[in-house]
């Protein structure tokens, strides 16, 4: 992620508009939003909470869109009871 964001800076692109388009989420919903709860979006919050930004993707779950906060704080809660 870092180096995207990098390679955005350089090639004079806004990270948050290419980012936003791409969707890592294998169960992405009708609507074409990403789940924040399958392994690849788990793995894509954690990588844009290392990165210290919000992940612009429109996040959803069974009651529709959620916003980054909510997809944030359940990856820190699956990261927080894997450590533990």
């Amino acid at each position: 992620m870092k180096d995207g964001q990098v390679l955005c800076e350089e090639l004079g692109l806004d990270f948050n508009e290419v980012y936003k388009r791409t969707n890592t989420s294998y169960k992405p919903y009708p609507s074409g939003n990403s789940d924040y709860k399958s392994a690849s979006s788990v793995e894509r919050i954690e990588a844009f909470i290392a990165l210290g930004v919000a992940d612009p993707v429109q996040y959803e779950d069974e009651t529709g869109p959620v916003s980054w906060e909510v997809a944030k704080a359940a990856v820190e809660k699956v990261l927080a009871d894997h450590v533990a």
